[in-house]
């Protein structure tokens, strides 16, 4: 644990009443305090980096704290960021509606935490502390499937990559989003055979093999 007992966390989510909400519900717990917070994932990745390289490296969180649908990257495609970056750090997911398939894909990632906010303050408090003793919140019978995944491994991606058409530069916001090919597609007005024939094109210029790749190094050239 930290230093006198105290649990530092990094504070994900896009909507600042909710966010604000959750700082001061945590507030009320001496031993788990805040000491980041982000709009998104993306913007969680610039702090960690800052926080790394700087003169602040006692402010490195314990456990990150995220909402799972957030703007430009969201939750997974967090965990995927950092895991793709050697970065140990446990997540915990926290989403609206009781989505099997959201936690699948949350246990699949590597999520150590998936949680509803409606819960009691008092249970995401505790599951803040199981996470950082290096436990779980997750559904017991899905646990054993999310510890058997690895993270994903560093890549090397095009260094010089090609320019995206606006069309792919729009596709590529809109994964990173944590959009399906089916919702771009119902966004777009295209069919999803046309989404991911765009996906395919984005990968091959960007020189990735995948959405959490390509998002990853959208963010590093700066493209959202």
């Amino acid at each position: 644990m930290s230093a006198m007992g105290v649990i530092k966390i990094l504070l994900v989510e896009d909507q600042q009443l909710v966010r604000e909400g959750l700082k001061g519900l945590l507030a009320l717990h001496d031993d788990l305090q805040v000491v980041g917070e982000a709009n998104d994932g993306a913007e969680a990745l610039e702090w960690l980096t800052a926080i790394s390289s700087g003169d602040r490296a006692d402010d490195m969180p314990d456990v990150i704290l995220s909402d799972m649908r957030m703007p430009r990257l969201d939750g997974i495609g967090l965990i995927r960021a950092l895991a793709a970056r050697a970065l140990r750090l446990p997540v915990v997911l926290l989403t609206t509606f009781d989505d099997t398939a959201a936690f699948d894909e949350a246990a699949r990632a590597g999520a150590k935490g998936f949680l509803l906010k409606a819960i009691r303050p008092e249970t995401l408090a505790q599951a803040l502390r199981d996470v950082h003793a290096g436990g779980t919140a997750l559904r017991p019978s899905l646990t054993t499937r999310m510890e058997a995944k690895g993270g994903e491994r560093a890549f090397t991606a095009a260094d010089h990559p090609d320019p995206l058409s606006p069309k792919e530069l729009q596709v590529l916001r809109l994964v990173a989003s944590g959009r399906s090919n089916t919702e771009i597609a119902a966004l777009l007005g295209n069919s999803e055979g046309v989404i991911k024939n765009h996906c395919s094109a984005i990968f091959s210029k960007m020189g990735v093999r995948d959405r959490t790749q390509a998002v990853l190094r959208a963010i590093d050239l700066g493209w959202i």
